[in-house]
This record gives C-alpha cells, structure tokens and sequence, in this order.
C-alpha cells in the first residue's frame, strides 16, 4: 500500500501574525527571515504571536510591517 504524505500542503494562504511581519517574504510556503526554512504552525496560525524569543528564529521576532 502506498502512503502519501500531504500534511505539508495544507497551509493557509495567510497568517494573522506572519502577514503583518517585515520579516516575512510574502510569498507562497510560509518562509521569512527568522524561519527560512518554515515558519513554525504554531505561529503560523497565530497560537503563538512571536514576540519573545521561539527555537530556531535566529534572534529575529515579528515586527510589524510599515502600510
């Protein structure tokens, strides 16, 4: 039997916190700065608002974007 494992493509287009961050790279597949890699669900979400320091982000928190 073969598995696919899709669990990655579900992400949704646009994050409460990320989407107001200048660090994020406004592109499809959730990557910024701090996580270039992946930004984390967790933030992603907005379960976690990446204020304070998050393993992995480089010293790099969310600041919000300039309009």
């Amino acid at each position: 039997m073969l598995r696919i494992d899709d669990s990655e493509l579900w992400l949704p287009k646009f994050s409460d916190v990320c989407s107001m961050c200048k660090h994020w790279f406004q592109k499809p597949g959730g990557k910024c700065k701090a996580f270039p890699d992946g930004i984390p669900m967790e933030i992603w979400e907005g379960r976690n608002k990446h204020t304070e320091p998050y393993e992995g982000d480089h010293g790099i928190r969310f600041e919000r974007r300039e309009k």
